[in-house]
């Protein structure tokens, strides 16, 4: 007979039982404080959605995001976007020999004639 060993609250575990794993690791737990009402709805709809715990759902959420390629900041991309504007530009053939100033009807001070 194998000894009966004290599970949670009146639950007795045997060493064999699934419930009960000397070698399992403890996960790490995360509070969440003053989560907006908006996100917090629909992180309960999602859960809903894909029949899990908010907790559960939360985590998935977490490891998506996670799993994502990483990407440079906006600021990063948008001045890149920038300069691969401009190399394209700079190869286009010149049309117009006329000076900016001429084109855009600009006088000596700058400002439109």
């Amino acid at each position: 007979m194998s000894p009966v060993i004290k599970g949670i609250g009146n639950c007795s575990l045997k060493p064999k039982c699934s419930h009960y794993d000397i070698t399992a690791k403890l996960m790490p737990n995360l509070t969440l404080r003053d989560v907006p009402a908006d996100l917090h709805q629909w992180l309960k709809e999602q859960a809903g959605a894909h029949r899990r715990s908010l907790s559960r759902e939360a985590i998935v959420q977490l490891d998506t995001l996670r799993n994502l390629p990483a990407s440079r900041p906006d600021a990063d991309l948008r001045l890149a976007r920038i300069r691969a504007i401009a190399t394209r530009t700079a190869r286009l053939p010149v049309v117009d020999d006329r000076a900016e100033a001429d084109i855009l009807g600009l006088g000596a001070d700058g400002l439109p004639n």
